[in-house]
Parts: C-alpha cells; structure tokens; sequence
C-alpha cells in the first residue's frame, strides 16, 4: 500500500464573500490566517482514494464530482476523492463559481504533485473520547454527544498521519468578522505541527449541528480561539503520549451508497417557545424564520438524495456524510472503531434528530421526513457498526 500527504493553501486570489451568516454579503480580501486544504492519499493495487478536509463552510458535491472526474482521467485505477469542510464561516463562498475555479485547479496540481511512499508495516490505532472544552450543545436544555476522535497511521509506533475528527461548529468569531480565518480547527492543527513535526496532521469536522462555542467562549475574537485550541492541543497531546492500541494496516477499502430524501413543511408553534432561551437562541431562530420562508419557495434546491461513503482503515472505519447532522447521528456508528463525519460529501442542510422537538434555528432549516431520516440512519449503521 502507498501513502501520500500535502497541504494547499487555499485563499481566494480576489475578494470574495465569506460564506456562513445571512449578513456576510460583502466581498472581502483580508485573512487573518490562511485558509489550507489537507490531502491524505492512499493507494493500491487497484484503488486511489483521495481525502481532502479543506477549511471552509463546505461544498456543492458538483466540486467533488468535478475532482473525481479530472484525477480519474489521469489513472487506469479506480479514483474516489471524498472533500470535506471543517466548517469554518470564515472561507470563501463556494457558491462562488470563479472560487470554485481557482480550488479545482489549486486542489489538482497539488495531487499531481503528490509523492507517494510504500509501506508494508504499517499500523494504526484509534482513539475516543468525550470532550467539551472547545464546545458543548448549544441549545439550552439540550445535552450533545461531543467527541474527540483519532486515526494514527504509524509505522514501528511512530505516528505518520493522525486523522482528529471533532464535533463542533468553528463560529468562535461574531458573523461581522471582516477576515478570512480557519478558526479553530487551522490553529489546532498549527499548533500540533509545530510540537511534532514529524507528524502530518488533518482535521475532520463530526455531526455539529446542535454543537457550538456558544456556552464555553469567552470573546468572540482570535483571543478565544486560542484559549479554546490550547485545550484541544493539550488534549490531542495528551492521548499520542500515551500507550495506544495499534493493529495491522496493510490495505484500506471504499464504499458508498446514496439515500433518498423526502421533505415536508410542518408548521412550527412560535407560541411555544421557553422563556429561559439565551438571546442569542431568540436572534437564530427570528433567522430560522427567514430561512424557512427562503427554502420554502426554493423547492427546487431541496436534495433529492445524498452521498454517504465509507473508508475503510485497516479495521477501523470513517463514514461521511453531507449533512450538518445533529450529534444523536454519532450512536448510529460503533465509536469503538469508527467515526462519523459531517460536511462530506457535498453539503446539505440541518437534520436533527428523531424525536427532537425542541424550537431552534436548525429546526426551521430541517425539512428531511421521519423516513427519509430512518433510511439514513440504516446506511449509517451499516458502514459504521
């Protein structure tokens, strides 16, 4: 098996919108830090499969369909590229069709570029735990299954590769942020370069929708990603310090499957809502409201069906998604040896949970039927158990 990594900066070459609040309207051309794509590789004898977790709020699947074509034009193997968002509001609009130019080109001479390296003794390990330093729910009365999770590609125990995959939305920053900006996730994986730098490390953003800073910042500024990304590095630190379980890695597989999706429009009880929600609750869901008027005249735009995809890591297993799902889609897979990731695969709106009934903004933007839901939740289970 052959191995490859690199990292792109991903900037927009003009001024560009953000993209992740109804108010990010202007186009602008500042950047606190860079905005990177992370590309990990694997291949065999009859197989390339291309992960790429890029900082941005996240992509039409057309941008990895539009990949996956290219890059299948230049192999006799079979290509699958998965492009994944860690969901910052801070990169750049992707609706945006010179932007997405600019990252297809960007993201393609990268991969030819690649040095692929052959191994055959590598293992991995696999690591969970819960943790809410950087985020907890952030709805009031609600409690969210918040996870940090680690895939380590080591050879002879010496980590290679260790893929962290974390639920929580990177809105740290206030919407009216006037820089680009990776937010936390670019800071962790800044910072954890630095302390092991013979490590390669990505980021993968897990089911965030009812998670966020919300109740665990101080600022909505730089200052607190920094406070709240120390604790993720100390963290991530302490867990590769420690002894780890490692089994053989000698081959990787890939499966996918697409869902259908039904939609319907309940009407929502605004009389109903608790007295005990913070302002910034009140604030979202007056946005629910718009969005809800928007997508009920946009049917058109509602998804038909989505993508979910699994990659097989040795005996470990990253299933992907498209959807901001709400964190209650985490118990659909063993967190014994698999993760869930979010924003992959294209992506789609809210999906909360079954049995949520609780009036958020997230509520206003599902509109994915109780069928749809369980039909989801079965390709789910059955890639990640």
């Amino acid at each position: 098996m052959k191995l490859a990594y690199s990292t792109i900066c991903i900037n927009p070459n003009r001024p560009t919108r953000q993209q992740g609040f109804l108010y990010q309207t202007k186009p602008i051309y500042s950047f606190h830090d860079d905005l990177h794509a992370r590309i990990v590789a694997f291949e065999n004898d009859s197989t390339i499969v291309y992960l790429i977790s890029c900082d941005n709020l996240g992509f039409p699947v057309t941008i990895q369909n539009s990949l996956e074509h290219i890059l299948q034009q230049k192999t006799d193997k079979k290509v699958y590229v998965t492009l994944c968002a860690t969901h910052t509001h801070f990169g750049a609009e992707t609706k945006d069709h010179r932007y997405q130019g600019e990252f297809v080109e960007k993201v393609v001479y990268a991969i030819e570029y690649l040095q692929f390296t052959e191994y055959s003794d590598l293992e991995i390990s696999y690591q969970c735990v819960p943790f809410e330093k950087v985020g907890t729910s952030r709805i009031s009365n609600h409690k969210a299954n918040v996870l940090l999770q680690l895939f380590t590609i080591s050879q002879n125990k010496q980590p290679l590769v260790q893929l962290i995959v974390h639920n929580c939305h990177p809105t740290i920053h206030h919407g009216e942020t006037p820089y680009f900006t990776s937010e936390y996730p670019g800071y962790v994986l800044q910072e954890l370069s630095k302390k092991y730098p013979n490590t390669y490390f990505s980021f993968f953003q897990g089911a965030a929708g009812d998670v966020s800073t919300r109740f665990t910042r101080k600022s909505q500024d730089y200052t607190s990603v920094v406070e709240l990304g120390n604790h993720m590095v100390d963290e991530v630190s302490r867990l590769m310090e420690i002894e780890k379980e490692y089994t053989p890695f000698d081959d990787f597989g890939y499966d996918c499957a697409y869902v259908a999706m039904s939609h319907e429009f309940h009407p929502i009880d605004l009389s109903n809502i608790p007295d005990n929600l913070t302002e910034r609750e009140l604030f979202t869901i007056n946005e629910g409201v718009i969005m809800r008027e928007r997508l009920s005249k946009r049917l058109e735009t509602l998804d038909k069906q989505i993508k979910v995809s699994k990659l097989d890591l040795g005996n470990k297993t990253m299933v992907f998604m498209p959807n901001e799902a709400f964190s209650s889609y985490i118990d659909c897979v063993d967190t014994k040896r698999s993760a869930l990731v979010a924003y992959s695969n294209g992506y789609s709106p809210y999906i909360t949970g079954i049995n949520d009934n609780f009036i958020t903004y997230e509520k206003f933007t599902d509109t994915v039927t109780v069928e749809a839901k369980q039909e989801l939740m079965k390709v789910l289970e059955k890639y990640g158990k």
